[in-house]
């Protein structure tokens, strides 16, 4: 009894969290100044940017593992942490992620919303911004989706199915950019449909973490970094300095492409497009779909039992 309890994917979720908090209470006031020393001081204001996500993603990943290990004895493959699949699904992730962006900062060119602009930067200083958001999107995505998806959602999703971890882990996912700069309910109501289920939809699809990474980290560095939008409310300057004329409503404005209709009614596309080829596979998992497979197994261990030897009648013979 108390085995099975420990393994409820409520206390694990639970466990893994607070196993989070207490490694970074432990270990933040040693590793964060010693990761902001490394930088050279023209860039460590962008530095600083990767530094919180990095040493959470650190934090998740020993917490996730740990609690794989000795409550839910599951392998890392079996957490999201797939090697044998992480150069395919983050490769994959990435054209998607460039592609959805891509496509929604081409229909502003095409309907002329967005504007190339000149700066006065070198050619080597925004390259060498770029390769810094590059490492520093990569730490946010990685830190972001071991949260949300590699956490929440997976361990929600074994206790009460896909669906109810689709629409917690995205309405949380959405409230986490409601303190962003320029940050509206709108904004955070649409990266919550848009990049919840987007997202949710990639790790069902593969169960494992690096796909919706990939997607993740493409799609804010392409549309910061290299295409010069803001990015949920970050200014941006990118090798191709922008800026966006068209309409607030249909661009995001100043929060950036994803506070827009354009990248909402793309990227829930892409989503819903993701989720059905999950739900084809067999993926998708309804609501307390664990009764199920108890029932099973108890019918498995009635069916291998032996049965009960037939009663001896008592009586003498005669």
């Amino acid at each position: 009894m108390l085995k099975r309890l420990l393994r409820h994917p409520l206390v694990c979720l639970v466990v893994t969290l607070v196993l989070t908090g207490l490694l970074s209470a432990a270990l933040s006031p040693v590793l964060r100044p010693l990761l902001l020393g490394l930088a050279s001081p023209e860039l460590r204001e962008l530095h600083r940017l990767s530094v919180g996500p990095l040493l959470s993603a650190l934090y998740c990943t020993v917490a996730v593992l740990v609690v794989g290990r000795y409550l839910q004895r599951e392998p890392p493959a079996k957490l999201g942490f797939s090697l044998r699949r992480f150069w395919p699904h983050l490769g994959w992730g990435l054209l998607v992620g460039a592609g959805l962006m891509g496509a929604v900062v081409g229909l502003f060119a095409l309907l002329g919303w967005y504007r190339v602009e000149a700066t006065g930067e070198t050619l080597g200083e925004e390259l060498r911004e770029a390769g810094v958001y590059l490492y520093a999107f990569a730490a946010v995505a990685y830190s972001e989706e071991l949260m949300v998806r590699g956490i929440i959602f997976r361990l929600l999703e074994q206790w009460l199915g896909s669906t109810v971890a689709l629409l917690v882990s995205s309405a949380l996912f959405g409230a986490g950019h409601l303190m962003n700069p320029d940050a509206t309910v709108y904004s955070s109501v649409a990266i919550a449909v848009e990049a919840g289920l987007l997202l949710g939809a990639a790790y069902m699809l593969t169960r494992s973490l690096w796909f919706a990474v990939g997607i993740h980290w493409a799609w804010n560095w392409v549309q910061g970094p290299l295409l010069g939008v803001d990015v949920s409310g970050m200014k941006m300057d990118g090798l191709v300095d922008s800026a966006l004329v068209g309409p607030v409503a249909w661009t995001g404005g100043p929060f950036g492409a994803e506070g827009g209709y354009t990248a909402v009614l793309l990227c829930t596309a892409a989503g819903v497009a993701l989720a059905w080829a999950a739900a084809r596979r067999g993926q998708w998992l309804p609501f307390l779909h664990w009764r199920k497979l108890r029932r099973e197994e108890r019918a498995r261990e009635a069916a291998a039992s032996p049965p009960a030897p037939a009663p001896v009648d008592p009586s003498p013979a005669g």
